[in-house]
């Protein structure tokens, strides 16, 4: 086929680039006469460098330096040319080049385009270029541009996924955190993973600050609360040698920032911290939110218990002893934060619901009646009931009903046994037991901490749970060395 042809590109499979017919037609050479400097085997190496680079960048993008500088050196080797080089722009602050050989002299130039936009070019360094060397340099051009393609939709598709894996990540872990002091580590371990940063720092207004990676980097964390955000762009800049990005909280609430010592962060990458920074700003409304009502409820309990204690000082004393062994043995237990919580406010409220008994029972010296004992053991309902009346005390309100569970089911009032009795209940019950018997009471003398031990011991797999049994020992173990 006398002439080159030109270059058509199909959509089968990954994008194929159809070679000149001079390059190969059947794998064999037809040489034009002005194509003499190429040699048959060399336009064969052209035809393995050229078919092949796209194909390679399409199926693994990450590879596209590699097999730019492939296609490159091979190419400078099979056109004898003093040297080649390429440079193009891959996307937003990405550069891709390769180079062989010595250049020197004036290059001629074949510009690699990405639609009608200029965005590199392959300069061949030689003497002179016969058209066939020249038609191989525009086709090989034309193959860097769609590996450039490939690379660049591939990278686009990442950072998209990046972006909502950081923003799904982010809001599913800080929706569960009501702590303030919380959000903070918990948001910068996953941003540094998620967006590939050595170190990161929450810089908040009121000067507060959690950092991660900054160790020994004081200076430039002081250099960071000097940064100024125009309106809600995120700011890139360097300090000490390190690539910074950076996002506002918001009304002058302080700022997130990342920095890595390689690579300059991207604009996409920008896009992503800011809707991090963005669930921060949600999460903290939340906290703050959070610990308002957890305020009143601390003083709606506190003026509860007080009230309970005005009747009857013996049970007083005993909450304030049980709420603290209780946060205590549930952290011993490996309950979480949340868990830990639910567990104090229980103990401080278990028995709340005596209030409803009267003071002829709840005060009695000797033993009570079929009927009193009817009455004293309505206290769970009772006290489920008030502590109901409580916003976001549910779990409370199950572990006040099923504090006199027992482990083998034979408890009141619901039977509960085994795991269907809240964990809170569980450890409230083999703590209650144990300040009980440890204390005087109106009907009968306080026993030894060894005795009280010997008990609760006798009574675990029965009355009480084998594992709150082991966290109390534990626990007051500790206490007693």
């Amino acid at each position: 086929m006398a002439g080159y042809g030109s270059i058509r590109r199909t959509r089968v499979g990954p994008r194929r680039l159809k070679l000149p017919s001079f390059v190969v037609d059947n794998f064999t050479v037809q040489e034009p006469e002005n194509t003499r400097s190429v040699s048959s085997g060399g336009n064969l190496r052209v035809l393995g460098l050229l078919a092949g680079v796209g194909e390679e960048v399409v199926a693994e993008p990450e590879n596209l330096e590699g097999a730019l500088g492939r296609m490159v050196a091979g190419l400078r080797a099979a056109l004898r040319l003093r040297a080649l080089s390429l440079s193009a722009s891959v996307g937003e602050r990405r550069e891709a080049s390769a180079t062989s050989g010595i250049a020197g002299g004036e290059p001629v130039e074949f510009p690699i385009l990405r639609g009608k936009t200029r965005v590199g070019a392959l300069r061949a360094y030689a003497d002179a270029l016969d058209e066939g060397q020249r038609e191989v340099l525009r086709t090989a051009a034309g193959v860097a541009a769609l590996a450039l393609d490939a690379a660049h939709a591939r990278e686009a598709a990442a950072q998209k996924t990046a972006q909502l894996s950081v923003v799904q990540v982010a809001s599913e872990a800080l929706g569960i955190i009501k702590e303030e002091g919380d959000l903070y580590p918990t948001v910068l371990v996953l941003t540094l993973e998620l967006l590939d940063a050595s170190g990161g720092a929450i810089l908040l207004g009121d000067g507060g600050v959690t950092s991660l990676g900054f160790e020994g980097s004081e200076g430039t964390l002081e250099a960071l609360r000097e940064v100024r955000f125009l309106g809600p762009s995120p700011w890139m800049g360097r300090i000490g040698g390190h690539h910074l990005l950076g996002v506002g909280l918001g009304n002058s609430e302080g700022a997130v920032f990342l920095t890595r010592p390689t690579r300059p962060y991207t604009e996409a990458e920008g896009v992503s911290l800011k809707l991090v920074a963005r669930q921060i700003a949600r999460a903290r409304e939340r906290s703050r939110l959070y610990a308002s009502l957890e305020r009143t409820s601390t003083e709606a309990i506190s003026a509860l218990a007080a009230a309970l204690e005005s009747r009857d000082d013996t049970t007083g004393e005993h909450i304030k002893r049980t709420q603290v062994l209780a946060g205590e043995a549930a952290e011993e237990l490996g309950l979480d934060p949340e868990g830990v919580r639910v567990v104090k406010y229980a103990a401080m409220l278990h028995d709340i619901g005596k209030i409803g008994i009267p003071d002829s029972i709840l005060n009695k010296t000797g033993g009570l009646t079929p009927e009193e004992w009817r009455a004293m053991r309505r206290h769970p309902e009772t006290g489920a009931h008030i502590v109901g009346r409580i916003a976001g005390f549910e779990d409370v309100v199950e572990a006040v009903l099923a504090h006199h569970e027992r482990h083998d089911g034979r408890g009141y009032p619901a039977g509960l046994a085994g795991e269907e009795v809240p964990v809170a209940a569980r450890l409230i019950s083999v703590i209650d037991a144990y300040d009980a018997m440890t204390n005087d009471r109106p009907y009968r003398k306080a026993l030894t901490h060894e005795l009280a031990l010997a008990e609760l011991e006798h009574g675990s797999g029965t009355q009480f749970d084998p594992a709150a049994v082991e966290a109390l020992k534990a626990v007051l173990q500790r206490r007693r060395k």
